[in-house]
């Protein structure tokens, strides 16, 4: 099998966006999620270490405004530790009621194997007690991997429908952005969110900054004027609009769920010169199905799977 994918002509701010002509990009999801815990510095070194060098990461702000490393507005019990080393019962801990310090407390090591969630990574493996890092760890420590071929991925955690789990969209893009321009990787990283006011805002710090825009089905998120796509009007019942209305948007990529997507939607994608990096794709046969589908980048808990995959299969990737 050979993956011929769109090569994106125009050279972006980010110089290597997501494409390389005949190639797919393989990024790791919240690290390497499916072998070592989530959105810890060591499941990112695991990706380097590995010749992996595109990943996505969760940005949330804790309450002294600290851009910390967390998927979940709230601590998940699942994987987090409490300061005596038990696993925590309050489901409703938020990220933006604690300091960085009193975050700091809590672990995020490893998994709860008995838990529904931890059943379906039983093959993770423990790292002990790990904090929740800051974004200018993992700025830190990316630094010590730059190559031609990095890609960033930083999702910022936001909702349009529910108050006091984050900072307005506004702080939220300025502190992030401040953040990364401190670092020499401000080049490599493409901004993503499900909340589309927040690529708003960050267009309006700088319109020449990658933005991906994430779209999902899950929940009915995509409707005519959705608070999710900043009230935008959209007609096309099955969403074959979206890619036009992002490249309209000023978009430079366009990250949909990997059920939401067919081939002629890559292909209405490519002709409005805007890439597709497709989440989040674990098993086997949905890899070769995107990569049949021509997406440009596939973003995986399980790098490792999909990169021999793609030598097995004979597909390009970096």
């Amino acid at each position: 099998m050979v993956c011929i994918n769109y090569g994106v002509k125009k050279i972006s701010h980010i110089k290597l966006i997501l494409s390389k002509p005949n190639h797919v990009k393989i990024y790791g999801h919240r690290g390497a999620r499916g072998d070592l815990p989530e959105n810890t510095l060591d499941s990112f070194e695991f990706l380097f270490e590995n010749k992996i060098t595109a990943y996505e990461a969760d940005i949330l702000l804790t309450k002294d405004l600290v851009p910390a490393i967390n998927h979940d507005f709230r601590l998940n019990p699942d994987l987090t530790k409490d300061a005596q080393g038990n696993w925590i019962e309050d489901n409703d801990i938020k990220i933006l009621d604690l300091t960085y310090e009193e975050l700091s407390k809590f672990k995020v090591g490893s998994i709860d194997k008995k838990s529904k969630y931890g059943m379906k990574f039983d093959d993770q493996k423990s790292l002990g007690e790990k904090n929740i890092p800051k974004l200018s760890e993992l700025l830190e420590l990316t630094s010590n991997y730059i190559s031609g071929d990095l890609i960033i991925n930083l999702e910022i955690k936001s909702t349009p429908v529910e108050d006091n789990l984050t900072p307005p969209p506004d702080v939220m893009a300025n502190l992030i952005i401040d953040e990364v321009n401190k670092t020499v990787l401000k080049d490599k990283v493409i901004y993503s969110s499900f909340d589309w006011r927040v690529l708003r805002e960050i267009k309006n710090i700088d319109s020449k900054i990658s933005r991906a825009y994430l779209t999902s089905e899950l929940k009915g998120k995509i409707y005519d004027k959705s608070p999710w796509l900043d009230f935008m009007p959209l007609y096309d019942s099955d969403s074959r609009e979206l890619p036009r209305l992002i490249k309209t948007l000023g978009g430079e990529a366009w990250h949909p769920k990997r059920k939401d997507i067919d081939k002629d939607m890559v292909r209405i994608s490519h002709e409005e010169g805007l890439p597709v990096n497709v989440w989040t794709v674990n098993e086997k046969y949905e890899m070769l199905k995107m990569i049949e589908y021509g997406v440009d980048g596939i973003i995986t808990d399980y790098p490792l799977r999909l990169k021999e995959l793609c030598k097995k299969e004979g597909v390009n990737w970096f």
